[in-house]
């Protein structure tokens, strides 16, 4: 892993905290309402930030995670557009 400064890091953890609290609202809505093509995509979109932002900080296994939840949305906007 990367070194970096306690600053990146704490705004690493702040718009992380941002981003799980808009995914679990979205996750929620999503259930009521999951033929909402609006609402995959901002899960989509806000798993894709996770993973990126994780990569480039070098914390791997949160981005395999990450990775393996954004293949799994990406599978399911496939099935539903076809």
């Amino acid at each position: 892993m990367a070194e970096f400064d306690d600053d990146i890091v704490r705004e690493f953890l702040l718009e992380s905290l941002e981003n799980l609290e808009r995914l679990d609202r979205d996750l929620v809505e999503l259930e009521a309402q999951p033929t909402a093509p609006a609402l995959l995509s901002s899960v989509f979109r806000t798993v894709h930030t996770l993973k990126g932002t994780c990569g480039f900080l070098g914390f791997s296994r949160l981005e395999s995670v990450a990775h393996a939840a954004e293949s799994l949305l990406s599978r399911m906007r496939a099935a539903r557009s076809s």
